[in-house]
């Protein structure tokens, strides 16, 4: 019974963690928000907090994990509510829910930071879950369209992982905080460059 009771205890810390910090990221911005404020407005001990985060990247990390499992049941459902759409119309709304999640979530990737050379973060990316699913989702959106006669490409693993590559958080955060370009601008030109490169 103890140990279900500090099972509960777990598992309640955790979710008044997250959503704290989510709270208080979203007012503030992560730079602007410590670990002891965190733990102060979540009434929780350093100790505690720090036993189940090391870092605030590690907070991110989790906080962007449980937003992906969301963002995944969302795409899941669409796609499968859109299945009769022509493959164009649904390439070009999944690329659009991938860019606006990207924009939602900026904040979270800009704090997470890299603790490996290049070469190994990116090899870590192309195995990474986020990245897996979006190449997955792209492949098969393409053999679809394959099947009917409408891709430019009969190389749709190649192209899907290609194409992914290309949402990349370095370059969304440059064009939005350096270029100043706006999220719909963005996903303009990507729901175009997607539609005319991939798809007759």
């Amino acid at each position: 019974m103890q140990q279900r009771n500090e099972r509960k205890d777990a598992a309640r810390h955790r979710e008044l963690i997250l959503d704290t910090a989510s709270q208080l990221f979203h007012e503030r911005g992560v730079e602007g928000v410590s670990m002891h404020q965190i733990a102060k407005s979540a009434g929780v001990g350093q100790g505690t907090l720090y036993r189940r985060y090391a870092s605030k990247a590690e907070l991110c990390m989790e906080l962007m994990a449980d937003s992906f499992q969301r963002f995944t049941s969302g795409i899941d459902h669409y796609l499968a509510s859109s299945a009769g759409s022509p493959v164009r119309e649904r390439l070009e709304g999944f690329v659009a829910r991938l860019i606006e999640y990207m924009a939602s979530e900026i904040e979270w990737l800009s704090a997470i930071k890299p603790t490996v050379t290049c070469a190994e973060e990116r090899i870590g990316l192309y195995q990474s879950e986020p990245f897996v699913y979006v190449v997955g989702k792209l492949k098969g959106l393409l053999d679809e369209a394959v099947q009917s006669g409408d891709a430019r490409t009969e190389d749709t693993e190649f192209s899907a992982f290609a194409a992914a590559a290309t949402f990349d958080a370095g370059m969304f955060f440059y064009l939005t905080k350096e270029r100043g370009f706006t999220v719909e601008q963005i996903k303009a030109k990507y729901v175009g460059h997607f539609s005319g490169l991939l798809l007759n």
